[in-house]
């Protein structure tokens, strides 16, 4: 039987949207691979350092980005 990621609700696709990014041009400004923006915005567990690095390049905080 496979597991399923855990799935957090959060804002990076608005956020991202919001700065007409693409998914690439976030994981570039962030420093992450595009599959990890990816799977933020589908709400599945990334690190937290990856988080750190969205939410600064987004200019939010962490809990904005996250929450």
């Amino acid at each position: 039987m496979k597991s399923k990621a855990k799935t957090k609700k959060n804002n990076a696709t608005s956020l991202r949207e919001d700065n007409a990014w693409s998914m690439a041009e976030l994981a570039r400004k962030a420093g992450v691979t595009p599959q990890t923006i990816s799977k933020m915005e589908k709400g599945l567990a990334v690190n937290r350092i990856s988080q750190l690095k969205v939410a600064k390049a987004l200019g939010k905080s962490v809990d904005d980005v996250f929450a």
